[in-house]
Formats: structure tokens, C-alpha cells, sequence
């Protein structure tokens, strides 16, 4: 038994996932860094796959890397793929696995006041280049992972078109559901049109697991192709011939934040375990 006060030091992960250079994919045919756009010239909705929000959640760099070099293009609609916040990416190394962001939380400061705000931080300037893109997007997945070895989840907005989203989708099983408030700032998936009641613009954000871990990058290509197909970007071939495998069916499970608990201090020590879902 722990003795009472005892102070928990986070868990040690291993390093699965390897950093590879994006270089070659920075330049896109958006004329924005690390962007890549394509039109299938087909009527369709504008998907988005969104990796790197923050520089040390590698899946979604697999994912986008993966499709890139497979010359994934859209069977209607428009398809992009992105590597976000790649200058707290290109910090990341085996001895400094703490790279979240360079400034400031990228994932915080998705709204236009916020913006308006700041046009100097590294984070800040690379959320004004993506944004007239993230206009335009009518099908959002922003792929992440979290630092704890917990079961995957979404996390997602209050809204019913989403949630029934999610639901469809049905991996991860796992809901998350935001609560009204924001007292850090505004998700991605909190911008423009994918807040609006009125609009049918969907925003998902899907933790895939553990930050370093193979099964996080497994995890994410799985639900990455289910959400293209979903969105009709791929067809039900091209996602067998991607590797699509079925979901083991399970009852959807939603939670909800009710109450922010925000340290005063960065003395503040844990003596209990706070990993989430286990």
C-alpha cells in the first residue's frame, strides 16, 4: 500500500515511433508550409486530416506521412492534409520529448479574437496561415495523442450532428464532450463554422493513445480511414486496400468535463492517480 502523501512521479514511455524529417513534405501546393490540398474535381465536402497540434503527438504524423506517399487522392470533394505546428516537431528529440509547442498551446487559440490578439508567437503566426484553409473545411479530424497509456477517444463538441458523427464512426468508442466553458482557449475543432449550431460542418478530435506507442499510429490510421470513407473521400475499395479493419462492436461511451481543477502552483504534486481512461 502507498503511504498516505506519497508523491507519484509520471511514468517513463517507450520511444516506439520514430521522428523522421518532414522537410520533403514542406513544400504543399497551398502555398502554405507542410499543406497539401487536392481536388478531385468531383462535387464533395472539403475533409481535412490534421496531424502535429502539438510537436510531440506523433500518430497523426504517421498518418499523414502514410497517405502522402501513397498518393491518397479524393474520389469527390477536395482532401488536405497537414502537419500543424511543425516547428515544436522539428524540437522533438529522444532527449527532449517535452515539445508540445514552442510558445503557446496551439490547440487554445482557435477563435478570431483570440487571434486578433497575437501575431508574434510561433504558434499564434502558424494558426493565422491555417485558418483561411480551416474556413473552408467542411469535415475536420484532428488526430492526437495523450501522454498516459489510456484507451483511445474522441473528444468533441456538444453538438448533435457530431455526436451522431462519432457515434457512426464508432472507433474510438470513447466520447469526450467539451463543456460550454473554455477556460484555457478554443480547440480546432472549436473554429468558425464547426461551432455553428446552424452549420453542418463536423470537427472531431481523436486520441489515439499514448504519445511514443506503436498501437497510437495503428490506431490512428484505422480511424483515419474510416473517417474518409465516411466522408466519401474513399470508397469502400480503396479503404479494404488500405487496410481497413473491422471494429469490434461496443456500446458508445460518453463523458463529460463538469469542473476544471486548475493548479495554483507548480509546487502542486499528485498523490493519487489521474491517468484517465484506464
Amino acid at each position: 500500500m502507498r503511504p498516505h502523501g506519497t508523491v507519484l512521479e509520471p511514468p517513463v514511455y517507450p520511444l516506439e515511433l520514430s521522428r523522421v524529417d518532414l522537410a520533403p513534405y514542406r513544400e504543399g501546393n497551398t502555398g502554405i508550409d507542410h499543406v497539401h490540398s487536392f481536388d478531385s474535381g468531383v462535387p464533395g465536402p472539403h475533409v481535412m486530416v490534421n496531424a502535429l497540434t502539438h510537436g510531440n503527438e506523433l500518430c497523426g504524423m504517421v498518418v499523414v506521412r502514410r497517405l502522402l506517399d501513397a498518393g491518397i487522392r479524393p474520389r469527390a470533394g477536395r482532401l488536405t492534409l497537414a502537419f500543424a505546428n511543425v516547428a515544436a516537431y522539428d524540437r522533438f528529440a529522444h532527449d527532449a520529448l517535452q515539445w508540445r509547442f514552442v510558445d503557446r498551446d496551439f490547440n487554445r487559440l482557435w477563435s478570431d479574437a483570440l487571434l486578433a490578439q497575437d501575431h508574434a508567437s510561433v504558434e499564434a503566426r502558424r494558426a493565422h496561415a491555417l485558418a483561411p484553409v480551416l474556413r473552408t473545411v467542411d469535415r475536420l479530424l484532428d488526430l492526437h495523442s495523450t501522454w498516459h497509456a489510456v484507451l483511445p477517444f474522441f473528444v468533441l463538441s456538444r453538438l448533435p450532428r457530431v455526436r451522431r458523427w462519432a457515434d457512426h464512426l464508432a472507433l474510438p468508442a470513447r466520447q469526450l464532450l467539451l463543456p460550454a466553458f473554455r477556460h484555457e482557449g478554443f480547440h480546432m475543432i472549436d473554429y468558425g463554422a464547426f461551432a455553428d449550431p446552424h452549420a453542418d460542418a463536423i470537427g472531431l478530435i481523436a486520441e489515439c493513445g499514448q504519445h511514443f506507442a506503436g498501437a497510437s499510429a495503428r490506431t490512428a490510421w484505422q480511424v483515419t480511414i474510416r473517417f474518409l470513407q465516411a466522408c466519401g473521400s474513399i470508397d469502400d475499395g480503396d479503404a479494404g486496400r488500405l487496410g481497413l479493419e473491422p471494429v469490434e462492436t461496443r456500446p458508445i461511451e460518453r463523458y463529460e468535463i463538469v469542473q476544471p481543477v486548475i493548479a495554483a502552483t507548480d509546487a502542486l504534486r499528485l498523490t493519487c492517480s489521474y491517468a484517465g481512461f484506464v
